[in-house]
């Protein structure tokens, strides 16, 4: 997911969140990742500003990042 919304980003200027392995952090209590149940991406389109055209771009650059997904590589996390 954070992938998917890093390669939105740089093809198109779409921005959109990672709702997955990285947002839901670490137990606090071990130390160990939390796994949720789905990868999930949210694209931040404020509501009642884009008309129906810039729908259209969001979604056309969503299908351009699919169809190249086998040129896109993983992202490394540096601390």
């Amino acid at each position: 997911a954070q992938t998917l919304a890093a390669q939105l980003y740089l093809d198109s200027g779409i921005r959109a969140m990672e709702r997955g392995v990285v947002s839901a952090g670490r137990d606090p209590a071990t130390g160990d990742h939390r796994y949720p149940k789905l990868e999930l991406v949210r694209l931040t389109i404020p509501r009642r500003v884009y008309t129906q055209a810039h729908m259209d771009v969001v979604a056309e650059a969503v299908k351009a990042v699919y169809d190249e997904r086998e040129r896109v590589k993983g992202l490394e996390m540096v601390y």
